[in-house]
C-alpha cells in the first residue's frame, strides 16, 4: 500500500511540472556514450513520456567517442586543438560515417514500440534534415581547422513548424555549407546555438557525468559558471557545458540542465520534482526576487516552520506574520517559496533587525541566503537604517562571515524587549552598514 501511495503522491506533486512544461520547446543533448550504455532504454522510455505530454524535442546526439573508434580501428590518429578536434580530409569520411552510425542507432531505438514495455502504442514522429548551415573554423593559431567547422546559421522556422505538429527533430553534429562542403561540428556548441535560435525555455545537456571527482551544485548562476570557467581544476568537458550555458541564459533561455545519465529516469527527475536530480543553471532566481504579500504566508510558515521546531528560529504566529509581512522578501521557484528573510526597522532606534532567514534544504549553498541579506541591507539603507542587528543561536558563524560582530553590550530596541526571550541564550550580533 505504501508504494501504492508513494506513487500517488509523486503524481500529485509532479501535475504542476506537467502542466508547466506541455508545449514547451526542449532542446536535449544527449552524448553517444550514454546513447551506447545499458541506461539508454530506459532514457529513450522518458523521452517518449516528454513527447506524448506535449512538449517539444529537439534531440540533438553526441559523437565523440564513436568518432575516437572509427578513427583508431582504421589506424588513424585524433588531433585536437585547443579541445577541437581537426578533421582533415583523410578523417572527414570516417567521422561523417560514426555520427551516421549514432544517428541510426538513435532513430532505431526511438522507433520501437513493443508490447509490454513503456514504449507499447507509441508511435514517435521524428524528422531530420539539412537544419544546419555550417562554415569552416578556419585557421586557429597557425592551425588549419580543415572540416571542423561552426554554426553559420540554423533554419529555426523550419524546426518550429515540425515542433508544431508534434514531431520530435532529431539533429547530427553534421553542417553543410552553401558550397556543399560538409563540417564536423562540436554537439555542445550546436545544442547551444539551437537553443538560442529557437528560443527554447529548456537547454538540457545528458552526458556521462563528471570525472576525476567532479562535485556540482544543485543550482548555478552564470556568475557561478564564470567562477567555475576561471578554476584550472575544472575539467575541459566541464568547461565547455558550463561556457554554452552562459551562453544561452544570457540568450534568454530560461534554464539549463546538466545531468548525469548514472541514475535511471535522471531526466524525469530533474523535470518533475521540486528537488531535481542534476545541476540547473539559471538567473531566474536572481530576477525572481520580490517583496513578500500576504498571499505568501502560507508558503513562508512552511519554510520556516521545520526551523521554528528545531529551535534554530523563534517561533511567530501567523497574526504576528501578518502584521510584519511588509518586512519580508521572498524568491519563489515553481510556486513555492523557497527562500525568505525579514528586515524589521525600529525608527526610534535607527536599527533593524534580520529575522526569518531560511533557505529550503533543496537550495542550500546556492547563495540566496547571502543575495537575501544584500536585498536587506539595501533596503534598511535606503530607511535611513545603518545598523542591523540579529539574535541567533546556531548560526552566528555565517553572520560573523557576512560582516556581523557579537556586541554583548548592544540594548534590544524597547519594541522588541517584549518578544525577546533571554533563556534561549541567543548571541546579538551587529553590524555597521556604510551610508550612501
Amino acid at each position: 500500500m505504501s508504494n501504492t501511495q508513494d506513487h500517488v503522491r509523486w503524481f500529485r506533486d509532479a501535475a504542476p511540472y506537467i502542466k508547466a512544461h506541455r508545449k514547451k520547446t526542449f532542446v536535449v543533448m544527449i552524448s553517444d556514450e550514454v546513447i551506447y550504455s545499458e541506461r539508454f532504454i530506459g532514457l529513450v522510455h522518458d523521452i517518449a513520456l516528454l513527447n506524448h505530454l506535449g512538449i517539444k524535442l529537439v534531440i540533438l546526439h553526441g559523437s565523440r567517442s564513436s568518432i575516437d573508434s572509427h578513427l583508431a580501428s582504421n589506424n588513424l590518429e585524433a588531433h585536437y586543438h585547443q579541445n577541437i578536434r581537426i578533421t582533415d580530409i583523410e578523417s572527414l569520411p570516417y567521422v561523417v560515417q560514426a555520427i551516421n552510425a549514432v544517428k541510426t542507432h538513435l532513430e532505431s531505438q526511438l522507433s520501437t514500440g513493443l508490447p509490454n514495455t513503456p514504449m507499447s502504442g507509441s508511435e514517435i514522429a521524428l524528422a531530420s534534415g539539412n537544419f544546419v548551415t555550417g562554415m569552416p573554423l578556419g585557421v586557429i593559431d597557425g592551425v588549419d581547422m580543415q572540416h571542423s567547422g561552426k554554426v553559420r546559421y540554423i533554419r529555426h522556422e523550419a524546426i518550429k513548424e515540425l515542433l508544431d505538429l508534434n514531431h520530435v527533430v532529431l539533429l547530427s553534429n553534421l553542417g553543410y555549407s552553401r558550397t556543399g562542403e560538409v563540417f564536423n561540428l562540436p554537439t555542445e556548441e550546436l545544442a547551444g546555438e539551437v537553443a538560442r535560435a529557437l528560443r527554447a525555455d529548456k537547454l538540457i545537456y545528458i552526458h556521462e557525468g563528471a570525472r576525476n571527482g567532479e562535485k556540482q551544485a544543485s543550482t548555478l548562476s552564470t556568475a557561478d559558471c564564470e567562477a567555475l570557467l576561471q578554476q584550472p581544476d575544472t575539467s575541459d568537458d566541464l568547461k565547455s557545458l558550463l561556457h554554452q550555458a552562459k551562453l544561452a541564459i544570457q540568450a534568454q533561455v530560461k534554464r539549463v540542465h546538466l545531468i548525469d545519465q548514472q541514475v535511471d529516469g535522471g531526466l524525469l527527475l530533474e523535470l518533475f520534482t521540486r528537488d531535481g536530480y542534476g545541476t540547473m543553471i539559471t538567473n531566474l532566481f536572481y530576477e525572481g526576487n520580490r517583496p513578500a504579500s500576504i498571499e505568501d504566508i502560507g508558503g513562508i510558515v512552511s519554510l520556516i516552520e521545520p526551523l521554528e521546531n528545531s529551535g534554530v528560529l523563534v517561533a511567530r504566529s501567523r497574526e504576528q506574520m501578518e502584521l510584519q509581512i511588509r518586512h519580508f522578501q521572498v524568491i519563489e521557484k515553481d510556486g513555492m517559496i523557497i527562500a525568505c528573510i525579514a528586515c524589521i526597522p525600529d525608527e526610534e532606534a535607527k536599527v533593524a533587525e534580520i529575522a526569518c532567514l531560511a533557505v529550503h534544504q533543496g537550495y542550500q549553498r546556492t547563495g540566496l541566503a547571502s543575495q537575501l541579506l544584500q536585498i536587506a541591507e539595501d533596503r534598511a539603507l535606503k530607511q535611513g537604517v545603518n545598523r542591523l542587528y540579529t539574535l541567533t543561536t546556531r548560526t552566528s558563524h555565517w553572520f560573523i562571515e557576512h560582516g556581523f560582530n557579537e556586541d554583548r553590550n548592544f540594548e534590544i530596541p524597547a519594541a522588541k524587549r517584549g518578544s525577546y526571550n533571554p533563556k534561549r541564550g541567543s548571541k546579538i550580533l551587529l553590524k555597521s552598514l556604510n551610508v550612501l
